[in-house]
């Protein structure tokens, strides 16, 4: 209790100045899935779960199909897999539970079943991964907590999912020539400098590229490698 007569203080109005940060500024980053790393020893990742629809086309085989469903389980995703090779996913099924699950047929169904939401949010954000030879249709990304890939060694010519894709890789210097016909000249000149191992990842927006070698597991590669003792035992 303030005695009699006192007047409280004021605290003076003050704008806050940038210089009184010291130094701490708020910068964007890039949230998503990590990949590998960069030749300069840095992480790298694609967008993905987002709070916009995410398009991502990978040039080379479904086995990367596989690997991305298991990192996008592994941030809480429910992943719909629309495969040519569903015995392959045998080890991926394993770890997931209820949160994996196969369309019928070869297009990608009534995708998606439940209704997208951020993550730990209902059934949380959604991811549909396809190795069809034909692409996904667009309206399948167009919304919220919705991630869609397509991983094929072939792109079919005006392909509207590929021409807005927000990222594409090339897995493998032999797909140059169709990162050239999907991405330009340059980006094949790029995907044909790649040593064994080395991935090139396209962010067509930006106008960016990147070259960086893939992070993979033990315990993945054994998810992924149908057979393998420890997809058995469940490890």
């Amino acid at each position: 209790m303030r005695s009699q007569g006192a007047t409280p203080a004021v605290i003076p109005a003050q704008r806050w100045r940038d210089e009184g940060r010291g130094g701490i500024h708020p910068l964007p980053v890039r949230a998503g899935i990590h990949l590998g790393t960069d030749r300069a020893g840095q992480p790298v990742s694609v967008p993905a779960l987002g709070t916009t629809g995410i398009r991502i086309g990978v040039l080379g085989e479904s086995l990367f199909g596989r690997l991305f469903a298991l990192r996008l389980l592994a941030a809480g995703a429910r992943v719909t897999a629309s495969t040519r090779v569903p015995d392959q996913w045998s080890g991926v099924r394993h770890a997931a539970g209820d949160r994996l699950e196969f369309t019928e047929g070869e297009g990608a169904g009534d995708w998606p079943a439940h209704t997208p939401a951020p993550p730990t949010v209902e059934a949380g954000p959604q991811a549909l991964i396809s190795d069809r030879r034909r692409p996904p249709p667009v309206a399948c990304a167009a919304g919220p907590w919705r991630t869609v890939l397509h991983v094929t060694r072939a792109v079919p010519r005006h392909s509207a999912f590929w021409g807005g894709a927000d990222a594409v890789l090339a897995l493998d210097a032999q797909f140059a020539p169709m990162a050239a016909r999907v991405l330009g000249e340059e980006a094949g000149r790029l995907a044909a400098s790649l040593a064994p191992g080395q991935i090139a990842l396209f962010r067509p927006a930006a106008g960016t590229a990147e070259v960086l070698r893939p992070d993979v597991s033990p315990g993945e590669t054994a998810l992924l490698t149908p057979g393998a003792p420890a997809a058995r035992r469940g490890g």
